[in-house]
């Protein structure tokens, strides 16, 4: 007789969203940074939340992203299992590089895995969006999807996963200066409105951003990351936007721009050298004005959140 699985561990990818020309539509997995959680099969019914090291999120189910996620598919399976889930967050709530996804991916994955219930990853993106739904109001998949199913995904306007060709020659450049912005506060300063010729152009970019990925033209589809309609808006919200866009672009990258609602911002490059002279140069940007920051230079994981350890 087959055992079951009493302990997994799961890891889950940051994202970054909008990618410039894809506002709440477009997002990719990253190598780094990325975290852990640990689920351990319980008898007592229901979901029970350990924080972990450094880590100090509410413990009601209701009220963590980990927790709705986790619970929302257990009831989905019958509850067939109470489970202890230690959430420790590597990736900081507030960072703009999918925390929140970070957490509602590894949820679902690490429960899936115990259960033994071999969900494709389409099935569980439902109860990652529950999970997610805790944290941001909406139940955005621009962080989520990417996180679940890794790669660069899009999503249509009726929620369809559109996976997209990865650019495997695009080195990336993420930022994280150490203040926060919330999301309420970043959507706040976007308008209701914007004008035909800037919507038309918008989509055009972002058809030609398509297009190249899938040509395989990835420096093309670097230079289609044109964002005309948010990021005009919110770089004001940004530490030192002018000088951190001014300094990357000198030293070489060939595009970047503000990775979902902020502070973190993202910028692409064609090689590991040139990322590591961009991350430099934001660097003695931050430095020079005592901002404290995070730097990850990385490419983009072809696969989402995952087990990396499992027990019986």
């Amino acid at each position: 007789m087959n055992q079951v699985p009493t302990f997994c561990r799961v890891w889950a990818p940051a994202t970054v969203a909008n990618l410039n020309v894809g506002f709440d539509a477009l997002g990719c997995a990253l190598k780094a940074p990325g975290e852990f959680m640990e689920f351990r099969r319980m008898s007592q019914p229901g979901v029970h939340l350990v924080n972990g090291p450094n880590t100090a999120l509410p413990l009601e189910v209701e009220a963590n992203v980990a927790g709705k996620a986790a619970a929302s598919l257990l009831s989905a399976l019958g509850n067939p299992f109470g489970v202890e889930v230690t959430v420790t967050k590597s990736i900081l709530p507030g960072s703009g590089i999918g925390s929140s996804a970070a957490s509602a991916v590894a949820a679902v994955v690490g429960i899936d895995a115990l259960a033994e219930a071999g969900m494709r990853r389409d099935e569980l993106l439902p109860f990652a969006l529950d999970g997610e739904a805790v944290a941001s109001g909406a139940r955005h998949a621009d962080n989520v999807a990417p996180a679940l199913m890794g790669g660069m995904t899009l999503i249509d306007p009726q929620g369809k996963v559109c996976p997209l060709p990865v650019p495997t020659s695009w080195h990336l450049v993420v930022l994280h200066p150490q203040v926060v912005i919330k999301t309420a506060e970043s959507r706040a300063v976007l308008p209701g409105e914007v004008p035909l010729s800037d919507a038309v152009n918008q989509a055009a970019w972002l058809g030609r951003f398509v297009h190249d990925l899938h040509a395989g033209n990835e420096l093309e589809a670097m230079y289609a990351l044109e964002d005309l309609l948010v990021g005009p808006h919110r770089g004001a919200l940004m530490p030192h936007w002018d000088a951190c866009q001014t300094a990357a672009k000198d030293a070489g990258a060939r595009a970047g721009g503000i990775s979902g609602s902020g502070p973190s911002s993202f910028w692409v490059c064609r090689s590991a050298e040139e990322a590591s002279e961009v991350g430099a140069a934001l660097q003695r940007v931050m430095s020079a004005q005592g901002m404290g920051h995070h730097l990850h230079v990385t490419t983009i994981s072809t696969q989402g959140a995952h087990v990396v350890s499992q027990s019986h």
